[in-house]
């Protein structure tokens, strides 16, 4: 037995396995974040102007409202829907008869300020979260928050009942306590992950994201249809402690702390790292970090990226119901979708941007810019595009998942810049990016919920203007300030002008040969 464990670590390297351990991690976190989005639906009743002639009948979906019900009902059996309760209605709001007593009733904008309170919570704990990393490590700082997380998610079922405002302070709680997570995971790959492996291994850690919503947007819907709301949270909560109980079993800080990892792989890692990567630093160079023009270039872009990203996690599934009509069962299939493109394009970048860094074909500063022009330009020119297939469904349902594989370019841009710029300080400079990019994002539910009010096509044309300017504006800050320098605050001795170039040319063939011997070694 003994044998067997040792050939299989040996076989295996401990960066893959932390790699699969934070991708789950990372799945789990979203399912905790996203789940109140899906289940929201069935949650609240939102009390909207009766449709003239029929005051006795819910809303139609817009794309619905101008059709004969002859023609929706045989639209909705053609899908498998032939309730006309939910024809007639909002495809979110179940028979009248079925989970009334569970339900709350809301207006559009306190179901807004719900969906924003993690937001409210999320935006002030991502500095503080990349400096505890740095200081403790990563193991104690993601496992504590997904801990706390997972227990105050098994209780939102109780604080929905109690009083709106109760759900909205749990919600900024689970906030607060994730936070501080990607900035850890920032301070990780820099003292795990080789330089030229980090575009793609932060695509398929950090992306897991896309999986956990991919899994969680229709099994939220089958799990409401089936036994009621208040199981997502159930669900999702239990299975959040699983993963606690491993993460805190099989995870390690560093290569160092590692008992089992292979002594070449250790000395890989290392090396590769040079000199740029100090454990832990004695003291923040805030007025450096503050006032560093590559960083607020990132900053920028990660603005315009989470704002088009928070509009699709938070509400493509009331798009799809209130403007194109589809029940909650395949909202939550169809509201995957784009996140499972995301997740497989921002892999293929990161194995394309790997081929071209090592391969010497470009340089990283390069990679950044063009990596970062993908993601930004081409999600927006979809968004736009979306609006304007108007009630086109099939199009609609086909053009999102095309921008947001584009959108998973992020990893191998702009996300991959912060340990260029100072991989001793990855987890307090992503904090600062996370920081100004969701102090934005919270405010995406609440404007949305405004520029909506009657949730018409021609409303949601505009939010996805709004959205495409976002995008646009961020990506030209960021391609003319960007830098690939490590700068001189990353180290107390005041750094090297051109610390990237010397990781770049004096780690690139010897990660490359080091890389090939530890695998013909494993």
């Amino acid at each position: 037995m003994g044998a067997s464990r040792y050939h299989f670590h040996k076989a295996v390297p401990a960066r893959v396995s932390l790699a699969f351990m934070t991708a789950a991690g990372v799945m789990v976190l979203y399912m905790l974040r996203i789940n109140l989005s899906v289940a929201i639906v069935a949650m609240v009743e939102t009390p909207i102007a009766k449709e003239e002639g029929n005051s006795s009948a819910p809303p139609r979906a817009s794309c619905l409202r101008n059709e004969p019900l002859a023609w929706v009902n045989h639209t909705r059996e053609e899908q498998g829907t032939t309730d006309e309760t939910s024809v007639a209605g909002s495809y979110a709001d179940p028979p009248v008869d079925e989970q009334a007593e569970d339900r709350i009733v809301l207006t559009g904008t306190q179901k807004g300020l719900i969906l924003g309170a993690f937001f409210y919570g999320y935006i002030f704990t991502n500095i503080p979260g990349g400096r505890l990393a740095e200081v403790y490590g990563t193991k104690k700082v993601f496992g504590g928050s997904m801990l706390m997380s997972s227990l105050l998610t098994l209780g939102t079922p109780l604080a929905t009942h109690l009083h709106y405002s109760v759900l909205i302070v749990l919600r900024m709680m689970i906030g607060l306590c994730q936070g501080v997570v990607y900035p850890a995971l920032h301070v990780m790959v820099a003292r795990w992950i080789p330089p030229l492996e980090r575009p793609r291994f932060m695509s398929f850690t950090y992306m897991a994201n896309c999986v956990g919503l991919i899994l969680t947007m229709p099994a939220c819907g089958f799990i409401i249809d089936a036994v009621g709301w208040p199981t997502v949270f159930y669900a999702s909560g239990s299975v959040s402690l699983v993963w606690v109980v491993l993460w805190f079993a099989l995870m390690h800080d560093s290569p160092d702390q590692h008992p089992r990892i292979s002594p070449e792989e250790r000395r890989y890692i290392l090396e590769a790292l040079g000199k740029d990567v100090t454990v832990k630093p004695k003291r923040t160079p805030w007025r450096g970090i503050m006032t560093n023009l590559p960083l607020w270039s990132i900053n920028m872009a990660h603005v315009g990226a989470m704002f088009g990203f928070t509009l699709l996690m938070t509400h493509l599934p009331s798009y799809m119901s209130s403007v194109l009509g589809f029940s909650i069962k395949s909202n939550g299939l169809l509201s995957a979708l784009p996140f499972l493109t995301q997740f497989l394009g921002s892999n293929i970048c990161g194995m394309l941007g790997d081929f071209l860094l090592t391969r010497g074909y470009i340089s990283v500063l390069t990679s950044r810019k063009i990596f970062t022009t993908v993601s930004l330009v081409f999600p927006a020119t979809v968004l736009v595009a979306v609006g304007y297939v108007g009630c086109n469904s099939i199009a609609a349902v086909a053009i999102f998942p095309v921008g947001t594989a584009f959108a998973g370019a992020i990893c191998s841009g702009y996300l991959a810049n912060h340990h260029d710029l100072s991989p001793n300080f990855a987890g307090t400079i992503y904090g600062v990016t996370n920081t100004i990019a969701f102090a934005v994002g919270m405010c995406v539910p609440v404007v949305v919920g405004a520029m909506t009010p009657d949730q018409s096509l021609d409303q949601w044309q505009a939010v996805f203007w709004v959205s495409a300017a976002m995008y646009l504006t961020t990506w030209l800050f960021y391609v003319i300030f960007a830098s690939s320098d490590i700068q001189p605050w990353n180290s107390e001795e005041g750094g090297r002008e051109k610390g990237v170039n010397v990781v770049e040319n004096n780690h690139g063939e010897e990660e490359l040969e080091s890389l090939n011997k530890t695998k013909d070694e494993a």
